[in-house]
């Protein structure tokens, strides 16, 4: 099975975007940081690194934009590479200054925690991953250990215990509604992991809503999936500031509820141009039950989760 981390990009001359979301968690610093590197193809053509920081009580976001030719892939070892930024499967390194903020950073990366592959499933868009979607996701890593250095505008925060998740788009455009969330890090068990989209896929002659969500409780992945034949539920809270997601599939049914706060902008792909404005919250609360038939409900709480909910008609 291919590598999910690679490159998609190298034959793309047209419209198209590829960007990776790169996530770093600490809870003893207070600290969530997500980075999201990519290149856009459209009436501008850019590489670029999104920055959204969430440590303590301060926010900090940003976009450092580089010319399309100054994005790069190297094979050994296999490296994403941006003027002062380089992301590999053993960590990142970067250099991020803006108008508002200078941010430095030195992440190394533990082993990767992968999602199950088989030739129906070679990603987790199924057997959609067969087809060329506006935008195909990719889960990269449901969890691996980071350690390193974080220098904001002049202050240093050293990562020794810090938890990493990575994940990936490619396509033309994001769906034209969505939501999204993600954490692996639970105040109630250190070893599991979620993350999960309900999305409009507009793919002639599909239009429908799907779902896609990895439950992993440190020892077994638990998928659910339209493709699996799991129906899905969203429930947006009256003041839409959060939303709850009921999972349901054969034997199994997982319920999310996440509040979305500490939301800062990011820049998306929408329509064929990199432009589109939305609200992410990187640091935010989420409650999880996870309930498999015969054994007794699971209950998880986060106070580190990150989630968005785009143009989503309540």
């Amino acid at each position: 099975m291919s590598n999910r981390f690679d490159f998609q990009g190298l034959k793309e001359t047209g419209e198209y975007f590829e960007g990776w979301y790169v996530k770093c968690t600490d809870p003893k610093n207070e600290l969530s940081i997500a980075l999201i590197p990519g290149i856009a193809q459209f009436s501008n053509r850019e590489s670029f690194v999104q920055y959204t920081i969430q440590y303590k009580d301060q926010s900090f976001s940003g976009k450092v934009t580089f010319d399309r030719d100054d994005f790069h892939v190297v094979p050994e070892p296999y490296s994403i590479l941006m003027p002062k930024f380089v992301l590999s499967e053993k960590g990142v390194r970067a250099s991020l200054k803006d108008e508002k903020n200078d941010i430095i950073l030195d992440f190394s990366f533990g082993p990767f925690l992968p999602i199950r592959q088989t030739a129906f499933m070679p990603s987790i868009m199924g057997p959609l991953e067969y087809l060329t979607m506006p935008c195909a996701h990719d889960i990269v890593s449901m969890k691996h250990d980071v350690s390193g250095t974080l220098i904001i505008n002049g202050e240093k925060i050293v990562l020794d215990s810090a938890i990493g998740y990575m994940e990936k788009d490619r396509g033309h455009t994001f769906p034209s509604n969505y939501l999204w969330l993600q954490t692996n890090v639970f105040e109630d068990d250190t070893h599991a992991a979620l993350s999960l989209a309900v999305a409009t896929i507009e793919k002639k002659p599909l239009h429908l809503t799907g779902s896609i969500a990895i439950f992993h409780d440190g020892i077994n992945e638990h998928r659910f999936a339209t493709y699996l034949g799991t129906k899905h539920e969203v429930i947006v809270d009256n003041d839409g500031q959060g939303y709850t997601v009921v999972l349901t599939s054969l034997g199994k049914r997982l319920k999310t509820s996440v509040r979305l706060l500490n939301a800062q902008e990011l820049i998306a792909p929408m329509n064929r141009e990199m432009d589109f404005p939305i609200k992410e919250s990187v640091k935010t609360e989420l409650k999880v039950w996870f309930k498999e038939k015969g054994k007794p409900e699971v209950f998880l709480s986060s106070d580190y989760a990150a989630a968005e909910l785009v143009n989503w008609k309540a």
